[in-house]
């Protein structure tokens, strides 16, 4: 009972953010490196084949809500095409789902990217490369929210939770499509096989477009601010460890995340490198501060042009009691393919 009671003011409070501050943040992943379109519009173009396609999945608060729980989907496609010389152009389609819980209320978005990959240093002979990378992402968002399936507090008849209950809200429109913009800059350099560096800056929702059910003219998506950075550097003759920092900031909410992966390698394997790292997350609170989020563990697997990335989020928030240190679970899945030749191949980082 206790359980069941912990459950309805858990899925209150996150409705009740939802449905009065949908300016909220936008949906994060644990491995952000390994959802490129979605970190930063200037990681398009950034791998080393003609072309490259992934998707995305995260499962959030199945300990809590049961069913129901969060959830996104993302899936992608880059296309790479040679411009001047050692320039390249990329062109990418970012398609995106995202469910919050029994309240029905979701996110979609689909969006175009362009990418310009301007060579600033290169020596084909030792593999040395200095890239920036300026990019434009342009598209449709859409939310929807199904009124009928929302628990509000005025429900709660002081025992449990009784639908027949009046919830004494305003019901607003249930779906609303809004145009959305963003942009970002990348630079990279790779001075051997296994040691880079890069850094990139984003900014999402430069239109900042307006997202209100009740069509208030002050509510609307606030910019997204986004810095990341990493690299990576040997650690002997199969393995190399791959550091990384991201920064967001959106509104209110600041988030931020950082660890590192360890990349291990054998020739003898032909083509095969294993990943593990640890990672911890840090945001502010709603008092004053900062505090831990959560801890993620990761493991991955490249195979040739296939890379399969899975983590989970161990929960160290104020959430603690109901969760059980249970977060998220995440999947990442991307295909790479190869150059069809020399000149259409690209010296990058490993992410």
């Amino acid at each position: 009972m206790i359980r069941r009671i912990t459950q309805h003011f858990f899925i209150f409070a996150l409705v009740g953010f939802l449905a009065n501050f949908s300016y909220a943040q936008d949906a994060h992943w644990s491995q952000f490196n390994s959802n490129p379109l979605a970190l930063n519009p200037s990681m398009a173009g950034v791998y080393s084949g003609t072309w490259r396609a992934g998707i995305n999945y995260r499962n959030q608060w199945a300990s809590v809500i049961g069913p129901n729980p969060f959830q996104s989907m993302q899936a992608s496609f880059e296309y790479r095409l040679q411009a001047i010389q050692r320039d390249f152009m990329t062109f990418g389609v970012h398609i995106s789902n995202d469910q919050a819980g029994t309240g029905g209320y979701t996110t979609n978005q689909a969006l175009i990217t362009f990418s310009y990959l301007k060579e600033m240093a290169g020596n084909p002979r030792t593999g040395m490369a200095q890239y920036i990378v300026l990019s434009a992402q342009a598209g449709l968002g859409q939310r929807v929210i199904n009124w009928d399936e929302l628990s509000f507090s005025a429900q709660f008849n002081g025992d449990t939770y009784d639908p027949t209950l009046p919830t004494y809200e305003q019901e607003g429109i249930s779906s609303l499509i809004y145009p959305d913009f963003n942009a970002g800059i990348m630079w990279y350099g790779v001075f051997d096989d296994r040691k880079s560096v890069y850094l990139g800056a984003a900014l999402h929702h430069l239109n900042r477009p307006s997202i209100s059910y009740f069509n208030e003219q002050n509510d609307y998506l606030q910019n997204k601010i986004t810095l990341h950075l990493g690299g990576e550097y040997p650690l002997g003759k199969v393995l190399s460890v791959l550091p990384g920092v991201l920064a967001m900031r959106q509104g209110p909410s600041t988030e931020m995340m950082l660890g590192a992966n360890l990349r291990y390698m054998n020739d003898d394997w032909n083509d095969v490198a294993l990943r593990v790292g640890a990672w911890g997350r840090v945001v502010n609170k709603a008092e004053s501060g900062f505090g831990t989020d959560a801890a993620t563990v990761m493991a991955g697997i490249d195979f040739q042009s296939i890379s399969l990335g899975l983590s989970y989020d161990l929960n160290t928030s104020t959430l603690l009691p109901a969760t059980n240190r249970q977060g998220a679970f995440e999947l990442s899945l991307y295909y790479t393919s190869k150059p069809k030749s020399m000149r259409e191949g690209l010296k990058c980082p490993k992410f």
